[in-house]
């Protein structure tokens, strides 16, 4: 299974005139997953060979603005595009304060979202995968978030 990481914003807590905000997609497969969403994240997306898809599941890492401020404005635009999918949305404690002061912003949307706080262990199963939460220290809730592939059958050609 292919695995690509594409990084849409890599820059501090203030954007560059190069680089945007905290933002990561990981391509696996079919599979679409964001976590961050900085300012400015859909227009990167839409700058990207990616475009800007229905993403299923967002993964927050903490609560400074310049890891959420891309949400209101992306959040709209998937309801204006008429999107039906579920989104869920996941992070660290506080993370139903922060959607209840956001949803003022981009109101009402066409599709459901699910809030889902996680703890530090906590694990999220997939066919072939887990997503695993570990305490990140940054100075309030933060959560780091590691991809584990399951072992594959056979052996691994390090010449190829």
């Amino acid at each position: 299974m292919d695995l690509d990481l594409v990084f849409l914003g890599t820059s501090a807590s203030m954007p560059t005139g190069q680089r945007a905000p905290s933002a990561l997609l990981l391509r696996r497969g079919g599979e679409r997953l964001l976590f961050d969403c900085g300012e400015g994240t859909q227009r990167q997306l839409l700058r990207s060979e990616i475009g800007l898809v229905d993403l299923p599941e967002i993964f927050l890492t903490h609560y400074h603005a310049d890891h959420y401020l891309g949400l209101p404005g992306m959040l709209k635009t998937f309801s204006l595009r008429g999107r039906e999918l579920p989104l869920t949305i996941y992070g660290p404690s506080g993370l139903h304060d922060l959607m209840r002061a956001l949803r003022r912003i981009f109101g009402r949307l066409s599709y459901p979202i699910e809030l889902r706080e996680l703890e530090a262990g906590e694990e999220l199963e997939r066919p072939d995968y887990r997503i695993a939460a570990f305490a990140a220290d940054h100075g309030l809730a933060a959560l780091g978030y590691a991809v584990q592939e399951d072992a594959r059958p056979g052996r691994f050609d390090v010449a190829t």
